[in-house]
């Protein structure tokens, strides 16, 4: 999971409302969009766990590859939090990466809930274990094998090669690592938990890191999908339609008024109550700093309501600041999308050295 593989790579995000493509180059220094593309699934194709029409999302990739006209083959793609173990685990610090992979398949059964033959792990020393002298800290992630095997299938399909199979939180955790190396003062250095929350058609998801570490990953079931609801239903417009002027634009005055306003304050409330209910879940953990991504990310009005109503800074980066943007992807499109192809830009960044 943290081994940079050769360049070029494609990060990949397949994700119930489309799948999401962007390739990164880097030149003296300056990392430069070579592709950033998606493509709508249709409804169930993905659930928030599996495939479940992988005849649809390989149509999507396929799309995707031809339009794009993209010849790289390597992929990272990753796994939704909740299809993923992640733990931190105690383990004697004279192991080696040999020794700690012996003792996991040994004590698995402490760790997995699933046979240990049954599921791919990784995992990553984190430091010293401040508690039991002589012990480290190691990130341990698993997941059931048919998880990965599934995508790992979709993307063969189309002639793609896996390369990395990451976990979202990872990727998103990446990106911004990467934007507060290349700004600190726009997305915030100061001390407490970094909440990185991914906004869905769906699901939202609140991923807590606390120097670094996990320490919190909640999948909650709402999304943006309601406002495109209510658009259906306001103006009576099929999804697809709905969706597009959502994004583009096109729908009548009074909408701003009438339906995206009371949709940002409603869904500023149940961000809200999922962050307090993480609060209470884990008070020893102070926040810091809430960081939005997603395809709802940029709802107007959404990170101001919810300003109003925590006590720490909101931020709604973008995922490619500082980034040159290749002349033929289309500035309308990054416009209105920049913001949901987040897991996939930092997958892409697997491929840059730290």
């Amino acid at each position: 999971m943290l081994r940079l593989p050769s360049p070029p790579l494609l990060g990949l995000d397949i994700s119930p409302d489309a799948v999401k493509l962007v390739e990164l180059s880097q030149s003296r220094g300056r990392l430069r969009v070579e592709h950033a593309d998606s493509e709508a699934l249709p409804p169930g194709a993905l659930n928030d766990r599996d495939i479940q029409d992988a005849t649809a999302v390989s149509r999507a990739l396929h799309t995707i590859l031809e339009r794009s006209r993209i010849r790289t083959k390597a992929v990272a793609t990753a796994l939704p939090a909740n299809t993923a173990i992640v733990k931190i685990i105690s383990l004697p610090a004279e192991l080696d990466e040999v020794g700690i992979e012996e003792q996991i398949r040994f004590e698995s059964s402490q760790y997995i809930p699933y046979s240990i033959d049954a599921v791919n792990f990784d995992f990553a020393v984190l430091g010293p274990d401040e508690v039991r002298k002589g012990y480290n800290h190691v990130l341990l992630v698993a997941c059931k094998k048919e998880a990965i095997e599934d995508r790992a299938a979709v993307l063969e399909e189309v002639g793609l090669k896996p390369k990395i199979i990451d976990v979202k939180p990872f990727a998103l955790w990446l990106l911004h690592e990467h934007l507060t190396r290349a700004s600190p003062l726009a997305h915030g250095t100061s001390g407490g938990a970094v909440i990185l929350v991914e906004i869905g058609s769906v699901t939202t998801n609140i991923n807590v890191f606390q120097e670094g570490h996990p320490v919190y990953s909640r999948e909650h079931n709402f999304g943006l999908g309601r406002l495109i609801e209510e658009i259906q239903r306001r103006y009576s417009l099929d999804a697809n339609v709905a969706q597009r002027m959502e994004r583009f634009g096109g729908l009548p005055p009074e909408y701003e008024r009438d339906v995206l306003n009371p949709f940002a304050r409603s869904m500023a409330q149940e961000l809200f109550r999922s962050l307090d209910f993480f609060q209470a879940s884990m008070p020893d953990i102070s926040a810091g700093s809430v960081h939005l991504f997603g395809i709802g990310a940029k709802t107007p009005q959404l990170a101001e309501q919810l300003r109003q109503l925590v006590s720490f800074p909101v931020y709604v980066p973008d995922p490619f600041a500082g980034m040159e943007i290749a002349p033929q992807i289309s500035r309308r499109f990054m416009d209105a999308d920049r913001s949901s192809l987040a897991v996939a830009c930092g997958l892409a960044l697997r491929r840059t050295p730290a």
